[in-house]
């Protein structure tokens, strides 16, 4: 009884030293010994070298295989050779589909930068007129028809209200831009203008002409605010066509994103083989790994994987 009382002492006595001692342990502490730890996850990675990219572009991190190799060897327990083979088999056709994503967000990436690209090169080809080319009618009728147009037919009469503000009227340079822009149709902002500047002017001599036919003059302040008033109506009626046409040109642009969030067909089918291939050796390695344990720790292992073999090309 007393011989049983020591011996549970000691196992206790024994048991506390063990627990002391190993929290002592912290590891190296040196350079040298810390970078000998760190690559401890590598010790069994052959392929370690071959399968991480070390150098240039789309480098990658051996830190990182290293851990994903470290945890697939803590929760399969690997032993043996042949055992430790199929785990790193494992890490690397995780590895290799890991590329597979990369490779799928870089190629969507790339087709929406470029149609990000050629969207905004072709709005600035199509409405980078110069002055002849904006005097064409059916030009000028697609200034109207585009949020991009609009906004600058919106400026071009914000610059003519600054020169009434200041000069009263238009110059003869003005109306030769207005009339370019907006035509002379009547009841347009073109037509309306160039008939009040021409009331205020002109007018004036022809009332004093012939008052019965040209009736009372309209004198300039009259003229002037007229011609503002009929600008700003104008600029409000075109911002708000311009904030429909911007919400329809937005949706056009994001349901054109949207198109675009898988890769094209060629190199769609190419990385779905590839990660296809990876998923199969991914399972067939599981699988027999998970038999040679089985058989090592005297359970009943499963059967082996199927493997397809097409012999029609062989003969």
């Amino acid at each position: 009884m007393n011989d049983m009382v020591k011996t549970g002492k000691a196992s206790q006595a024994k048991i506390e030293s063990n627990r002391k001692n190993s929290l002592r342990s912290t590891g190296p502490k040196s350079k040298k010994g810390k970078s000998v730890v760190k690559w401890n996850a590598l010790k069994h990675g052959l392929l370690s070298k071959e399968i991480v990219i070390s150098t240039g572009e789309g480098q990658e991190c051996i830190h990182e295989y290293g851990q994903l190799l470290e945890q697939l060897h803590t929760e399969l327990k690997p032993v043996g050779i042949i055992e430790e083979m199929l785990v790193e088999k494992i890490a690397v056709c995780y590895w290799r589909q890991r590329r597979v994503i990369k490779c799928e967000i870089g190629e969507i990436r790339k087709q929406l930068d470029s149609a990000t690209w050629k969207l905004m090169f072709k709005r600035v080809d199509e409405y980078n007129f110069d002055k002849r080319y904006i005097m064409i009618d059916s030009n000028r009728e697609k200034l109207s028809r585009t949020s991009f147009g609009l906004r600058y037919l919106i400026g071009t009469l914000e610059d003519i209200k600054v020169e009434i503000e200041s000069d009263g009227g238009l110059s003869e340079q003005t109306k030769e831009k207005l009339i370019g822009h907006f035509g002379l149709e009547q009841g347009h902002i073109g037509f309306l203008l160039t008939l009040f500047d021409h009331m205020s002017t002109d007018g004036r001599r022809l009332s004093e002409e012939d008052p019965e036919k040209y009736g009372e003059p309209l004198e300039p302040d009259r003229a002037k605010e007229l011609m503002l008033k009929a600008i700003d109506d104008e600029i409000k009626k075109m911002q708000d066509i311009k904030e429909s046409f911007n919400e329809i040109e937005d949706m056009e642009s994001d349901a054109n994103s949207l198109s675009l969030h898988l890769p094209d067909k060629i190199v769609l089918d190419k990385t779905l083989r590839y990660e296809t291939t990876m998923e199969r050796q991914f399972y067939r390695a599981l699988h027999e790994l998970i038999r040679l344990q089985s058989a090592r720790l005297g359970g009943n292992p499963p059967a082996p994987q199927v493997v397809d073999v097409d012999i029609s090309k062989e003969l």
